[in-house]
């Protein structure tokens, strides 16, 4: 509804919040996709034809941030090497603080 207000107001059209309710909420750990799930997904939320998803897929395989997408499998080996896989990623500038705390915490 504020939405259609302010579109139809003529500018300057301001709005004030009155109040916030914030509540916190755990999610619990994303399943891997397969490649099925992972077509729908990129179709779905993002648009995104099957085509180019493989592509962009390929290319976040090959600078190391995806399992292979080609693959039909939801579960991780027993030998994936998962504190390895965060270490590799503690010193991104944006998920870093986020993969040293989960490191630290033992939260994996």
């Amino acid at each position: 509804k504020l939405l259609t207000i302010c579109r139809e107001t003529p500018p300057p059209c301001c709005a004030v919040v009155k109040s916030v309710k914030t509540k916190e909420k755990k999610q619990g750990r994303p399943v891997p996709l397969n490649t099925v799930a992972l077509l729908k997904a990129c179709s779905k939320a993002l648009g995104i034809g099957p085509h180019a998803t493989m592509h962009k897929a390929e290319q976040l395989y090959l600078s190391g941030y995806l399992s292979y997408p080609r693959t039909e499998s939801s579960a991780y080996p027993k030998s994936f090497d998962i504190m390895g896989t965060l270490r590799q990623q503690a010193d991104d500038g944006r998920w870093g603080s986020y993969v040293r705390a989960l490191i630290q915490e033992g939260g994996v």
